[in-house]
């Protein structure tokens, strides 16, 4: 079944601010939504449940608040439940706030960011309102309503013995296997009995002997409202975490519970599911929501924190799909039946509600209707300011109004209104920072319709009456020019830093942007007042700090090209300043000049290099020169030369620093370089690489001699060079710049192969038919200093990835553990099973020395990441060369691909270490999948699992606790009695460290001195006196 699609309002969107105001529209469902405080999801989809059952709802709107009884209503459970229920009922906003309710649970700001799971909230909260509500808790409307009686069963299989024990339950626990799809298969695996025999017998309680019993649950009573519980959080073991099962489970929406009873009733017991608490995410958090089924209409809703929304489905679709689960996380997770005998036909309870209550939610509604109208005012405000023969007008206006109403407010406020007529004055948009008036405002249009931002600046212009409007030209911009002479051209450049025209003449004039470049240029000389010859005498530039463009020159580029110049092609926006200069035969820009001395002046500091093999270098000393930062690095070059000594640009090349790249492309100019106003280059003697090539590393490889490899040379590469010409240039090169000999062409190589080198070895191989940025699955973006193999072969090849692969083989000799170094051989992608036998022959006779028979062959598949070890060939699972298919491919009978390793002994010979046995794992024993919202996909026993990719310490969990008024007086309480007890063990502990005090020490003075002086009467005769201290 397809997902059920749920249909919203474009205009319904929660807003944030923590859910104090919220100003759109209510609901088209007519049902109020619940702000989220934090993580207060679970609590808001449990409430809309609880408000949505009809005798709930009734017996919370039965309760009148006392305050001798009940104390502070802040902290009053019932009062503010039945205040947010009352809210619920009659607001007209779209979501209400729960701070009240759990204000009065003594809850802190930090609970509200603590996400609970629904299933405990709903017990805890029960257990409050019973304590709250002063009732016998037998007797409470939440025992009626939600408990129910079961009788736990044990029978002893010997006697038929039967001992019984009545007990309540809240919720029905079901526990989810690979058995259980169904909420009808996990009641009757709740309700199954269980054999209890071998070394779990039953005492018998008369014969005192262990016995083989059977124990069962047994449902006594079922309550009005039936709660099943999902088991979809439990702790795995292995991974030492909790984990969620996502497994998909049925939800009926009706179930006969007359077969689950231990009493049946005639005509069944239908019980119909009217609420869904569903969960999005996995076991350390996620998004509780709930679908909810109206009693007044039979339609499903859903409620997820402020937004309510209708779930609608296709014709032959379930509406309910989602709840069933879709194995990634997202499904029902409480479940709330009941029983239609009992579900009220009229559903009177709003007539129930407390006067006060609905005189509370009328109070807030109308507050929350005028700062709606406020915020609404406030949001659509345009803040207009008119100028007006050299005066501003401050206008503000909803964007509904149209441009006549504007313009009759306007002139009002100017005092003008009685001297024009309306048809005598008009409004255009305005930029009052280039003097720039567009387009005529059609007085018919909304400021909304004319798509008026929040600050907008108009202009307003006025007629004598009979006299015509001057013609509005549409393409018409405005230019800022400012004319350099030789007296301000220093200003110019200083005020270029501060982008500031202080002290410098601004004309501005209003130009055709489509007109052409040479026109424009006449304008301008004649605002400016320049001589003109018969041909545009003057210059336009554009200058900032970090560059500098002559726009006559760029025009004469478009030109050349056939197009033709003009504002518009040029890219000269609106409002932009440029700077004139006169045209003087012969010479260059006065202004470009000193631009290139002062602001477009670059210092480069570099440094010598040797000239000779014998001259060393001096490091104390790099000199600098001095260019502009229009110059390209070949002309930066060029003065660099007399300095360094060289004949040529040609014989050295330039970087940032000694291991960076060098600067390639020399027709770029500094600027685009980004050199800084004080820049250092390292220069380095030889000849410069050109645009695309790349200085390579060149090393040796022969897999048939010893199989490292060894380092050849550094040379230029051009990247876009094909490869089968670049083997031409490598032989070339090694015969003919490097003679035998003297380094060169030593290991007598003939042909070749190009790979990439790896850390670990020879790469993938090159496709000689394709260029060498190409030549691998994916482009190839060298880097100077980058390396490549050069591998020998006997013969030459063309290698084409598309027709071709690379197979690594090794031979593995089971009787003394030992695996052959790894052998390469190129076959075709359409290579048979029958068609590799020759090759592993050849192997095994001609370069291991190590024969073995064609019917004795076994075969087995490497590790493809990673270098094959002695220890993976111990463990392969070896099959029998002439058991597979011959006639499939070798990729479809072994998995062989590309790069990958094939690994084959003799199944004849004996093996002298058996495979290792595999320790179980949690890795081993949990399958991951592709990661999932933050955490990673799991099975376990067939059933699907959500942990976290990366497990980390989490806060301890604390469990949930609603706070009444007598618990916290309890607890204020005992923490008086405990800070009693401390004081008065510190006060024993202080008297048994402190000394004698003044008084007491004086007295043992004074007997001490009573005892000498008998001693001297008595000669020392006196004795046997006992001092207690």
């Amino acid at each position: 079944m397809s997902e059920a699609k749920e249909t919203k309002k474009p205009q319904e969107r929660p807003i944030g601010g923590g859910g104090k105001f919220i100003f759109c529209g209510k609901s088209h469902t007519g049902f109020v939504g619940l702000f989220n405080q934090g993580a207060t999801c679970y609590l808001n989809s449990m409430l809309q449940a609880l408000y949505m059952t009809p005798q709930f709802r009734a017996s919370i709107f039965e309760f009148r608040y006392d305050k001798e009884r009940d104390g502070d209503p802040k902290f009053c459970i019932p009062y503010q439940l039945q205040l947010l229920f009352a809210r619920l009922a009659k607001s007209k906003q779209p979501a209400v706030n729960t701070k009240g309710l759990t204000i009065s649970f003594h809850w802190d700001r930090a609970q509200s960011f603590q996400q609970n799971d629904v299933q405990e909230l709903m017990k805890v909260l029960f257990d409050a309102l019973e304590k709250t509500l002063h009732v016998d808790p037998n007797n409470s409307f939440t025992n009626t309503l939600y408990m129910g009686t079961s009788i736990d069963s044990l029978k002893a299989l010997t006697d038929g013995y039967e001992r019984r024990i009545d007990s309540k339950f809240d919720q029905l626990q079901l526990a989810l296997s690979e058995d259980v799809d169904s909420v009808e298969k996990g009641i009757e695996k709740f309700l199954a009995p269980e054999k209890l025999i071998e070394g779990n017998r039953w005492r018998h309680p008369k014969t005192k002997e262990k016995v083989d019993a059977e124990k069962r649950i047994i449902l006594a009573k079922l309550p009005t409202v039936l709660t099943i519980a999902l088991s979809r959080f439990k702790m795995n073991w292995q991974l030492m975490q909790r984990v969620k099962v996502n497994q998909k489970v049925t939800v009926a929406e009706t179930i006969d519970m007359n077969k689950y009873v231990e009493e049946t009733k005639e005509g069944g017991l239908p019980y119909d599911l009217f609420a869904i608490m569903m969960h999005s995410g996995t076991a350390r958090g996620g998004h509780y929501y709930s679908y909810i089924k109206s009693f007044k209409d039979n339609k499903w809703y859903r409620f997820n924190d402020a937004v309510v929304s209708p779930l609608e489905a296709k014709e032959g679709e379930d509406v309910l799909a989602l709840a069933h689960g879709n194995g990634k996380g997202t499904s029902a997770y409480l479940l709330m039946y009941i029983d239609r005998s009992k579900i009220p036909k009229d559903d009177a309870t709003d007539k129930m509600i407390p006067d006060e209550l609905l005189k509370v939610v009328q109070a807030e509604d109308e507050e929350w209707e005028k700062e709606r109208a406020e915020y609404e005012r406030l949001r659509r405000l345009i803040c207009m300011t008119v100028y007006y023969d050299n005066t501003e007008i401050k206008q503000d206006m909803d964007k509904g109004v149209t441009v006549a109403e504007v313009l009759s407010a306007v002139l009002k406020k100017a005092a003008i209104d009685s001297k024009f007529e309306p048809q005598d004055t008009r409004l255009r948009r305005y930029d009052p920072a280039m003097g720039w008036a567009q387009d005529d405002l059609d007085p018919k249009a909304t400021l909304e319709e004319l798509k008026f931002h929040r600050n907008m600046s108009l202009i307003l212009e006025t007629r004598n009456k009979g006299e015509d409007w001057p013609v509005i030209n549409p393409n018409a911009v405005p230019l800022r020019t400012i004319f350099a002479t030789e007296e301000n051209i220093p200003l110019i450049l200083q005020q270029l830093h501060y982008s500031d025209t202080k002290g410098l003449k601004v004309s501005t004039l209003m130009v055709d942007k489509t007109a052409a470049f040479d026109e424009v240029c006449k304008e301008i000389e004649k605002v400016l007042k320049v001589e003109n010859g018969g041909r545009s005498s003057v210059r336009l530039i554009k200058l900032d700090t970090t560059k500098s463009e002559i726009i006559n020159d760029s025009a004469k580029t478009l030109k050349d090209r056939g197009t033709e110049p003009s504002i518009q092609t040029l890219n000269v926006p609106p409002g932009c300043l440029l700077y004139a200069e006169r045209i003087v035969e012969g010479e260059p820009s006065k202004l470009i000049q000193e631009y290139d001395k002062t602001v477009g002046q670059i210092s480069v500091e570099f440094n010598l290099v040797k000239k000779t093999e014998k001259e060393g270098e001096d490091d104390n000393s790099n000199p600098i020169v001095t260019v502009s930062k229009n110059k390209t690095l070949k002309q930066l070059k060029q003065a660099m030369l007399p300095i360094l000594g060289l004949e040529h640009v040609d014989d050295f090349r330039l970087k940032r620093n000694a291991k960076a790249e060098q600067f390639k492309d020399e027709d770029q100019t500094l600027e685009d370089l980004k050199f800084m106003s004080s820049q250092y280059v390292y220069v380095e003697k030889g000849r410069p690489l050109r645009k695309g090539e790349s200085n390579l590393k060149f090393y040796y490889y022969d897999p048939d001699v010893d199989g490292k490899m060894a380092y050849l040379f550094k040379v230029p590469v051009l990247e876009t060079q094909k490869v089968q010409d670049l083997f031409q240039d490598l032989l070339r090169y090694l015969n003919d710049a490097k003679p035998n000999g003297k380094g060169g062409n030593k290991y007598e190589l003939k042909h070749m192969r190009i790979r990439e080198k790896l850390k670990g070895g020879p790469g993938a191989i090159f496709q000689s038919t394709c260029a060498l940025n190409r030549g691998l699955k994916s482009f190839r973006k060298f880097r100077d200093g980058d390396s490549l193999v050069i591998q020998k072969i006997p013969k030459p090849e063309v290698f084409d990835k598309k027709k071709n692969q690379m197979v690594f083989v090794h031979q593995f000799e089971r009787d003394h553990d030992r695996l052959h170094r790894r052998r390469e051989i190129i076959v075709s992608r359409l290579t048979k099973v029958e068609e590799i036998v020759p090759e592993l022959m050849a192997i095994a006779k001609d370069m291991n020395d190590c024969q073995v028979e064609e019917k004795n062959i076994g075969v087995g598949v490497g590790k493809l990441t990673s270098a094959t070890t002695v220890a993976d060939c111990i463990n392969i699972k070896w099959k029998s060369l002439k058991d597979l298919d011959s006639s499939l491919r070798l990729q479809q009978a072994l998995g062989v691909r590309s790069e990958g390793t094939l690994i084959f002994c003799d199944l004849a010979t004996s093996v002298k270490s058996k495979p290792s046995e595999k320790k179980s794992t949690a890795k081993g024993r949990a399958r991951f999948k592709r990661p999932q919202r933050g955490g990673k996909r799991a099975t376990e026993n067939g059933i699907a699992i959500s942990v976290a990719s990366r497990p980390r310490p989490a806060a301890p969990e604390k469990a949930l606790k609603i706070w009444t008024n007598a618990d916290k007086a309890a607890e204020a309480k005992k923490k008086k009695e405990e800070e009693n007890q401390k004081k008065e063990a510190q006060k024993t502990s202080s008297d048994a460290t402190t000394g004698p005090t003044v008084e007491e020490d004086q007295a043992y003075k004074e007997k001490l001195a009573q005892l000498s002086k008998d001693a001297e009467k008595s000669g020392g005769k006196k004795g046997g006196i006992k001092l207690e201290f």
